[in-house]
């Protein structure tokens, strides 16, 4: 039996959506780490090529889609699907036997995929980071409903990780 696909995004952020700085997140949280791995353990994630590469491999235990609109983007590792627009990583995404399709970053990936999605996992660091160069789109009028809230903190840093639907 099918159950209902679920298209998420899963993202760390600041208090004004901070997400990253030249290609990397701003927020390295053991916690948040995990809470990412439990989430996305077993699913498929989507992410644009400029997250794949700073992460620097596929995630494991993932089925790992790559957007890039290079059409003569290779990676070595062939267990990575490339695709080049979102129809063909949603249309990829579907055929698996995951329940839940995880969008990763980066900030313009989550800024394309926002109308598709039907839920957002956000673990939001009580920071502010005037550097950062990336932002997380507004996503406050279109996800109102909290499904799920739970605070932690982490070496003097309160981290908040919300769950949300449309």
């Amino acid at each position: 039996m099918n159950k209902p696909l679920h298209l998420s995004l899963i993202a760390v952020i600041g208090k004004n959506r901070e997400l990253g700085r030249d290609n990397k997140l701003l927020f390295d949280l053991k916690k948040d780490m995990a809470h990412f791995k439990e989430k996305t353990t077993g699913h498929t994630v989507i992410m644009g090529r400029k997250t794949f590469e700073s992460i620097g491999r596929a995630l494991p235990d993932r089925v790992n889609i790559v957007i890039s609109r290079d059409t003569e983007y290779k990676i070595q590792d062939t267990s990575v699907k490339i695709v080049h627009t979102i129809e063909e990583a949603l249309k990829l995404g579907r055929q698996g036997e995951h329940d839940e399709l995880f969008i990763i970053g980066g900030a313009q990936i989550y800024k394309e995929f926002l109308p598709y999605a039907d839920k957002l996992y956000l673990t939001i660091v009580d920071a502010e980071a005037s550097d950062a160069d990336a932002f997380f789109p507004e996503y406050e009028k279109e996800f109102k409903k909290i499904i799920s809230s739970r605070g932690d903190e982490e070496n003097g840093t309160n981290l908040t990780f919300l769950e949300f639907e449309r």
